[in-house]
């Protein structure tokens, strides 16, 4: 990296050198801080490529940005997730479910042709940088949960912080999601399909199913509607 650092600067002060020869005594100050300002960004620009994370690049070579958004928290539909800070072992999983088709319910359809490209090793590493990087110090969910409101106490009465935890973001195993902070669209699609059996690709998912059975679908908009205002 010192090495290619070098030969930038050096081949941007023979550009700037070549542009200084060229112009006159009268502007020559003013052609010449502009060449400092034109150096220093694409420096910037050099920098930031060369220091990219092998994560960072495959999830915008894989395109995985244009569904999920840059940040991973603003995804381009309601109906998909927010997965900025997702655990680490629950993303690859997904991410492998949806890949052979043991997931298969609502979007994951639409990414399965997407993620055939990308290999298993590709996918861990993924997953490592949604868990690691992805969203890093922003701000995930609204942050106004109230635990008075409908919704919180039926996060509550309905146990669902026995397995994601009070916060929603600290599940009692790896294999469990952090739920804090989806989008109440996505969060609601999810119970339903849960509770339908539509989604099924794990036993944790058909444990919950046994639970959802006893909310109703009210119930269900009440939690969806207090999960997006959990901070992840």
């Amino acid at each position: 990296m010192r090495f290619f650092l070098k030969t930038a600067n050096l081949f941007l002060l023979f550009l700037a050198l070549m542009t200084l020869a060229s112009c006159t005594c009268e502007d020559r100050e003013e052609r010449q801080a502009a060449a400092r300002e034109r150096q220093g960004l694409i420096l910037a620009n050099v920098v930031e490529a060369v220091q990219e994370s092998e994560g960072a690049r495959l999830y915008r070579e894989k395109t995985c940005n244009t569904c999920h958004g840059e940040d991973g928290i603003n995804p381009l539909l309601p109906s998909y997730p927010v997965i900025a800070q997702q655990g680490e072992q629950y993303a690859l999983t997904q991410m492998l479910d949806i890949k052979s088709g043991n997931r298969a319910a609502g979007l994951s359809a639409v990414m399965k042709p997407i993620i055939q490209s990308v290999t298993d090793e590709e996918l861990a590493i993924l997953a490592t940088f949604i868990a690691t990087e992805l969203g890093q110090g922003k701000a995930i969910g609204t942050g106004n949960a109230d635990p008075a409101s409908p919704g919180g106490k039926l996060f509550k009465s309905k146990t669902c912080t026995a397995c994601h935890g009070k916060d929603g973001k600290t599940p009692i195993l790896k294999e469990y999601p952090k739920i804090a902070g989806h989008g109440a669209e996505y969060a609601k699609m999810q119970m339903l399909d849960i509770k339908s059996g539509a989604r099924a690709n794990s036993m944790a998912v058909l444990g919950m199913k046994g639970i959802m059975h006893l909310v109703t679908e009210e119930e269900i908009n009440h939690l969806a509607d207090y999960i997006a205002t959990m901070s992840r």
